[in-house]
């Protein structure tokens, strides 16, 4: 996982859903522990329900109502978020330091592969500027 390799570009973030009726949080409730179970062993963290008072007390600015309906709790669950740029960035460097040839604006054509034709260990590549092949 990418949280993984790199905690210091990644963290779980919490995304609340607001449920007006009980319909909507048996309906929220049951889809997110489907989430859950699907997730498997990536799962960052457990979907739960908050009562009114803890949905309150953890989202202030949260309305208690809309409309004519009474807020009746939430749902949260937490999903993965990152900085892909910084991510790329450092991949990059990363391959530098250790041999690679970073390129920007090139597009590969082909691999090229050792006498045994199973491990890569090249590519010929289009400079999308000039539209030469190296």
């Amino acid at each position: 996982q990418v949280i993984e390799n790199a905690p210091h570009l990644c963290h779980a973030l919490p995304c609340m859903t607001p449920c007006f009726n009980w319909f909507e949080v048996v309906y929220y409730w049951f889809g997110l522990k489907f989430y859950d179970i699907v997730a498997g062993k990536r799962l960052l963290h457990l979907s739960r329900y908050y009562s009114v008072e803890e949905s309150v007390a953890l989202f202030p600015t949260l309305a208690r109502n809309d409309g004519d309906r009474s807020l009746r709790g939430t749902v949260v669950y937490y999903d993965g978020q990152m900085n892909d740029s910084r991510l790329n960035v450092g991949l990059a460097c990363t391959s530098a330091v250790v041999g690679a040839a970073v390129l920007n604006y090139a597009e590969v054509v082909s691999l090229i592969k050792d006498e045994s034709g199973e491990r890569v260990i090249g590519a010929r590549i289009r400079d999308t500027l000039s539209g030469r092949i190296k």
